[in-house]
């Protein structure tokens, strides 16, 4: 099995999504910026009061865990594989065996903190991406479009991804639509 987050491609290789993927991804980035602005917003709040453990929020938790890997594998060119999820996943079961030990609660000050830090680094790296990637036709992975803006300004010519996420069928499909 190819490893998806590690098939970079040359410049030019990968077609630039159409109409409909640039709204699509322009959608997707406006809802994961939003996530992030309630996170930030809501920062004294969940301070004060700890985590809210609900079916939302703990969905979204799952979520930025699961996209952790692709935000950081893919938007920087690295091949870290499951580090950066290895990483918040012993940070984290550090803090909750620091909150157990001294009888806190479970999503206590420490913790919350450390959601809301790798949460809102997730949720908007990848919400600017959607957008910058809409606005600029970046070529596959949405996740790209950081360095192809930065491709743009500098004149290098930077690699190229096709998206491992649910976008690459829309593109195919558009893609069709175009031919026929």
């Amino acid at each position: 099995m190819i490893d998806q987050e590690r098939s970079f491609e040359a410049a030019g290789s990968v077609e630039p999504p159409g109409i409909i993927g640039r709204i699509v991804r322009f959608i997707l980035g406006y809802f994961c910026l939003d996530l992030f602005i309630q996170i930030v917003n809501d920062i004294p709040g969940m301070i004060e009061r700890g985590w809210p453990i609900n079916f939302v929020s703990m969905l979204s938790i799952i979520l930025g865990f699961y996209l952790l890997r692709p935000v950081i594998n893919i938007g920087f060119t690295l091949h870290s594989k499951f580090i950066p999820q290895f990483v918040v996943a012993v940070i984290s079961v550090i803090i909750l065996v620091y909150q157990w030990l001294l009888e806190l609660p479970l999503f206590g000050f420490e913790f919350t903190v450390f959601l809301m830090f790798w949460m809102s680094y997730v949720f908007g790296h990848l919400g600017i991406s959607f957008v910058v990637a809409a606005i600029i036709r970046t070529p596959g992975c949405e996740m790209r479009g950081l360095p192809h803006l930065w491709s743009k300004i500098t004149g290098k010519k930077s690699l190229e991804h096709y998206c491992p996420g649910p976008l690459a069928p829309l593109d195919r499909w558009e893609k069709t639509l175009k031919r026929n």
